[in-house]
């Protein structure tokens, strides 16, 4: 298992994450890397060791405005998983051009199944994820229907679309400093398809048990920011 720094970024910079209220989110200043610029922020944690970056444009997922050079200049330096908040094939085509590794296809934002389905058959299971967004373990998705239905049922209506790699993750718990919801994520375990965790990760000992569960991946922010989790913490445990 793997630990993936999360970047939100809301008008161009970096900002601290809690608890699902955006419009509270403020720039980052963090023990980690003191500065809000995406990119000064990335060649850092590159510098550390983080192959692989979740960034989470909140630009373009509350107000449509898709930054195209911010992902090329970021994915020429890591690995760039980004969710913009797809909504249509041709937003999803305009990202993947720019050379990012993996896009991700949000519950939240996405209108319609035929949309993902035409994702994941143009540019494959490799390269696009399905995040599974919660808050307080109830879905979050404009899908008609969708809203009302339990996590596991609505992630095997995406595991039958071909989605191979899920984030699961409730905006209740991201910045929350109260840990991974276990008991869910071992409810959605599937042997179809790779889990990545994300909200909630405190410490180490949160990582270690999400690797005894089998998760591929852990998304994390505040824990490195307020060091709970160093770097060599993670070097050591085999995390990074």
């Amino acid at each position: 298992m793997k630990v993936i720094p999360v970047l939100d970024v809301k008008n161009g910079l970096t900002v601290w994450a809690k608890m699902g209220f955006r419009d509270l989110y403020k720039p980052i200043r963090s023990r980690l890397y003191p500065f809000s610029n995406p990119l000064a922020t990335v060649k850092k944690l590159s510098s550390l060791g983080f192959k692989t970056i979740y960034v989470a444009d909140l630009d373009a997922i509350l107000y449509g405005f898709i930054n195209t050079e911010l992902y090329k200049a970021l994915s020429s330096e890591v690995n760039l998983m980004v969710d913009l908040g797809v909504k249509s094939f041709e937003e999803a085509s305009r990202v993947i051009d720019t050379g990012v590794k993996k896009l991700i296809v949000a519950t939240e934002t996405l209108p319609k199944l035929e949309i993902a389905l035409s994702i994941l058959e143009a540019y494959g299971c490799d390269r696009v994820v399905l995040s599974l967004d919660l808050k307080n373990r109830e879905i979050l998705s404009k899908i008609p229907g969708f809203k009302s239905l339990p996590p596991r049922e609505c992630l095997e209506k995406f595991v039958k679309l071909g989605f191979k790699e899920v984030i699961i993750v409730d905006l209740a718990r991201v910045g929350s400093n109260s840990g991974p919801d276990l008991e869910l994520i071992g409810g959605l375990k599937n042997a179809s398809v790779k889990l990545i965790v994300g909200g909630g990760v405190r410490n180490l000992n949160d990582l270690l048990i999400l690797r005894e569960m089998n998760v591929e991946a852990a998304l994390v922010a505040s824990a490195l920011h307020q060091s709970k989790l160093t770097i060599s913490d993670l070097e050591r445990a085999g995390f990074l």
